[in-house]
């Protein structure tokens, strides 16, 4: 089963690819081919789903979903982030 996750975008990686982080630090690339939306900026948001950018998505909601799964992988861990 594929799940989408969301990545912060650190930099381009040619014309169609990008370097991406996740939310656990985990830095990869990730292909553009599938995008169809206004160019990508370092910082940018996007949806990620089986290694394709899919979709940006908004910073303030990003930045919410962000904290919430970092606080239950946090919890589910015992507390240690």
């Amino acid at each position: 089963m594929c799940v989408s996750r969301f990545y912060q975008v650190l930099g381009r990686d040619g014309p169609e690819s990008v370097v991406v982080e996740d939310v656990e630090h985990v830095v990869s690339r990730a292909s553009l081919l599938a995008y169809d939306g206004p160019q990508l900026v370092d910082g940018d948001w996007v949806s990620v789903h089986s290694g394709y950018v899919i979709d940006r998505v908004d910073a303030t909601a990003a930045a919410e979903v962000v904290e919430e799964i970092r606080q239950a992988m946090s919890s589910a861990r015992g507390g240690v982030a």
